[in-house]
């Protein structure tokens, strides 16, 4: 007989109870009488849980509010002592539960990274191996080195996630922390989750996301009021929560939300390519805001291009009012062709479905990546691009989930292409003239840019070999303030500017150490307003490579300012 794989979390009759009193003074009169009076009322959390996790399965615990789940999980990690009862692990376990735990305000993020990973158990040489990895993961740049306090609740646990998740466990324990990041982090904690369950450690992941737990998990247990009421596969378990979910908000008038405003149209990327138009539209044609359910309509989503893509991914997700995904694809999940596009260029993707959704209000959110996931390399994620509702077909009522068959093709803009800067001013309004590192306005620096270093008046940052911005050209020159930093005896390094592929100008420097202010002419022709410039270096060097210290990044040069003005001269500033 072949026996299954090993156990990695064994818990048998599991209970645990907390006592409350009315008043304190009640403590000391059951310790006085010897329990004759000031009797605690008790609180059973756990009742007689057991159940076994083979090594390499992911579990999912899942329950309403106040069932017992983090009690369970503290017990298995722990934190807390079981009244009755045995939990027996076997491997090294990390707990993603109250992230951040041991932080210290008045430390810089950099700091508590490297305290707050001696005490998740890694050794010296362990965080310094593995912090590049942390840091690049957070993705907070300059605010790794600013005090703790500064941070938003989206920071701290942006940090304290990133931390936690570099511990290479046998076990990993995670406790709802995806449910505070933001619409960008949660996925990067998501397939990092998933990244652990592909190398083989054992998770138990609480999470009152559906998608989540049937995505994850192998297998599901539902708490209620304490107790294991069912243990088998994540649909069947999901069904069970449903239901205890639906009697409950019955009970609670749940479903008497409120209405609220659709989202507002924020966005992210590097701005390579932008989403440019976004319109929902019925059968004749026109524009519409409201549609009744299971009528035809098109989804019209334009992207236009600031410099060649190959085979771009153009996808829509349709929300409701809470946030919910409805339905959502992409070109690359289609399989369908999109082709190259060059710089200057627009496309057109028209998706035609019949909307059958049921009645409320819901929103568009379009973007345009490469590959199957915005995560890979995003372009432009607009969330909230357009606000639609859905009213009833007929006076016969529906709930549940849409399931949509679109037709889906692809093409060039017909008629004329809109100018770049018209995109821009549309996308992002006024765009300033003057960038400089730590100053305002450092969201208008794109790909390619490194941390500030060296804050205050001196301020500056390393580009990679390719870096881009966006900015206001207003005269005929564009003016950049560089270093061109190298080891004694680099050759000279030539900077190109691009813009929609095309090359503006370029400037051969001399390495040295001293700041040099460099003014390139722009080509006649070239209009002046919002404008994507892209700054490429003749080479990039890596420290590391030519004994210049531990640094590993590819960098291209140093820029403390860049600038365009009807009187460049006038704008050079006095070398710091």
């Amino acid at each position: 007989m072949t026996s299954g794989p090993k156990p990695r979390v064994v818990v048998r009759d599991l209970n645990k109870t907390f006592y409350f009193y009315r008043r304190p003074i009640h403590r000391f009169t059951r310790w006085v009488t010897r329990g004759r009076h000031g009797a605690p009322t008790p609180f059973h959390a756990l009742r007689d849980i057991s159940f076994t996790v083979p090594a390499g399965t992911s579990t999912g615990i899942i329950g309403v509010n106040g069932a017992g789940k983090s009690t369970l999980l503290k017990i298995i990690t722990g934190t807390m002592e079981p009244t009755t009862g045995t939990v027996a692990l076997d491997g090294r376990i990390a707990s993603l539960l109250e992230l951040g735990t041991g932080f210290h305000p008045l430390f810089t993020g950099r700091q508590n990274i490297v305290y707050n990973a001696r005490f998740l158990g890694l050794s010296d040489d362990e965080i310094e191996e593995r912090l590049p990895e942390i840091e690049a993961f957070s993705e907070l740049g300059d605010f790794l080195d600013r005090p703790l306090r500064t941070y938003s609740s989206g920071m701290h646990v942006r940090l304290a996630f990133s931390v936690a998740a570099s511990v290479n466990p046998d076990v990993l324990v995670v406790d709802e922390v995806l449910a505070v990041g933001d619409a960008y982090f949660q996925p990067k904690c998501i397939q990092r989750i998933r990244d652990f369950r592909d190398r083989g450690v054992t998770i138990l992941f609480v999470s009152h996301d559906p998608t989540a737990v049937k995505s994850l998990c192998d297998r599901a247990i539902l708490l209620h009021d304490g107790r294991m009421v069912d243990d088998a596969s994540p649909a069947k378990v999901l069904e069970h929560y449903n239901a205890v979910i639906a009697r409950k908000k019955t009970e609670s008038d749940y479903l008497a939300l409120e209405e609220r405003k659709a989202p507002g149209g924020s966005r992210s990327g590097t701005f390579g390519a932008l989403v440019s138009e976004v319109e929902l539209l019925d059968a004749t044609g026109a524009p519409v805001r409201a549609l009744p359910a299971g009528s035809a309509a098109m989804l019209r989503i334009r992207v236009f291009f600031f410099e060649r893509v190959h085979e771009p991914s153009i996808g829509v997700v349709i929300r409701d009012r809470l946030g919910n995904e409805v339905w959502g694809t992409n070109t690359h999940l289609w399989q369908l062709e999109t082709g190259d596009w060059e710089a200057g260029t627009s496309l057109e993707v028209r998706i035609r479905t019949d909307m059958w959704i049921g009645p409320g209000d819901y929103s568009i959110t379009a973007a345009v990546h490469t590959g199957q996931a915005h995560l890979a390399h995003s372009y432009d994620w607009l969330e909230g691009a357009l606000a639609f509702r859905i009213v009833p077909a007929d006076t016969r009522r529906t709930v549940g989930t849409a399931f949509l068959r679109p037709e889906i093709d692809v093409g060039p803009v017909p008629g004329t292409t809109p100018a770049a800067a018209s995109v821009l001013s549309r996308a992002f309004g006024q765009l300033p003239n003057t960038l400089e590192p730590d100053g305002s306005g450092k969201e208008f620096l794109r790909s390619g840019w490194y941390a500030v270093e060296n804050p205050g008046p001196g301020a500056y940052r390393w580009t990679e070999r390719e870096c881009s911005f966006l900015l206001s050209i207003e005269g005929p020159e564009l003016c950049l303030d560089v270093a061109i930093t190298r080891p004694t005896g680099s050759p000279p390094v030539t900077l190109t500017l691009l813009s929609l592929g095309r090359e503006l100008g370029r400037v051969s420097l001399e390495p040295g150490p001293a700041w040099q202010q460099v003014s390139i002419p722009l080509p006649a022709d070239f209009p002046s307003g919002p404008a994507r410039v892209q700054l490429v270096a003749s080479d990039a060097w890596r420290p590391l490579d030519t004994g210049h210290g531990a640094d590993s990044r590819a960098l291209g040069v140093r820029v403390r300012r860049i600038w365009s003005t009807l009187d460049a001269a006038r704008a050079v500033p006095t070398t710091r």
